[in-house]
């Protein structure tokens, strides 16, 4: 653990600290504590004479309590891990062998990815930075709903924590005010007669301005809609609304899941523009069929979308 991860510890209470006492608790000196503070460039660690102070949303997640607060939901994991530093959460569950519900998380990835190959965004401890794996059977449902339902987890997610009027954009952001609030992104390893399935969610809570500074869309960020926002909290609704809806997607739940992804849909009836591959067209969005597929009009006649290499914009 480095002496950052340290330190941010000792400061999750929100109380002030002196550069005095941080060092005699970590047992180190002042100066190093005075580096280490140093090196978190987009951690804003308030600093004054009297000593340090740590804004809620960058407080370090809690394993124990993630953990308790998904088991008070009813809902249980075979395993949860947070790491300091990881390069992707989903690559860390698809190279992990065997079944079983797990759960990743981390407070900074340095390759974690969007949808298309794009790199994915995010401040050290001021996101949500969380993957789960299952092991689904191919009878349990159309893996196109897979990516919807993984919406819908994250929507009621943020719902419960007091973020009012998220949306969906098909076929895995999360929108707030026509800003992204949260990504996802599906990845899936093939087994005999199942597939592993991971599912990332990455949610903007407090965007420090280096990650800021190199996001080419509209976004948005919970500290400035949810002051106060407690992450691991918000961790702990997003395992547990992902277990609730992988539940139903193998219990043949699937119709429930795409009639609630369709009453939070960001684009529907909308015109939009379409990227597939090298095609670009404009389209009316028409709605999405029983397989998660996009079901648009050009022309006059309906086309289906599948997920692929798609981008959705609004005219």
């Amino acid at each position: 653990m480095s002496l950052l991860h340290q330190v941010l510890e000792v400061l999750a209470d929100g109380e002030q600290h002196s550069g005095v006492a941080l060092a005699r608790r970590l047992g180190v000196s002042r100066a190093a504590v005075s580096k280490a503070v140093g090196l978190a460039a987009d951690i804003p660690i308030a600093v004054d004479r009297r000593g340090y102070r740590l804004p809620s949303a960058f407080r370090p997640l809690d394993a124990a309590r993630i953990e308790g607060l998904v088991a008070a939901t009813g809902h249980s994991l075979d395993g949860l891990i947070i790491h300091e530093e990881i390069a992707s959460t989903n690559q860390a569950l698809l190279a992990a062998p065997g079944e079983g519900v797990y759960a990743c998380l981390a407070e900074r990835q340095t390759a974690g990815r969007g949808r298309r190959g794009r790199t994915w965004q995010a401040s050290p401890y001021g996101s949500v930075l969380v993957s789960v794996a299952w092991t689904v059977t191919e009878t349990a449902g159309p893996f196109g709903v897979v990516s919807l339902a993984a919406g819908v987890a994250v929507a009621r997610a943020l719902e419960s924590v007091g973020v009012a009027g998220a949306v969906l954009k098909w076929p895995n952001d999360v929108l707030w005010q026509a800003r992204k609030l949260a990504g996802i992104l599906i990845e899936m390893r093939g087994e005999a007669g199942a597939m592993r399935v991971v599912v990332g969610v990455g949610i903007n809570v407090a965007l420090g301005p280096a990650a800021a500074a190199v996001i080419d869309q509209g976004w948005a960020e919970l500290c400035a809609i949810v002051p106060g926002i407690d992450r691991s909290r918000l961790a702990a609704q997003v395992i547990s609304e992902l277990l609730a809806v992988m539940d139903d997607y193998r219990q043949g739940r699937a119709a429930a899941l795409l009639t609630e992804w369709r009453r939070r849909h960001a684009f529907a009836g909308m015109a939009v523009r379409i990227h597939e591959g090298r095609e670009s067209f404009a389209a009316l969005v028409v709605d999405v069929d029983e397989e998660g597929a996009l079901v648009v009009e050009v022309k006059g006649k309906r086309r289906r979308v599948q997920a692929g290499d798609v981008s959705v914009r609004p005219l």
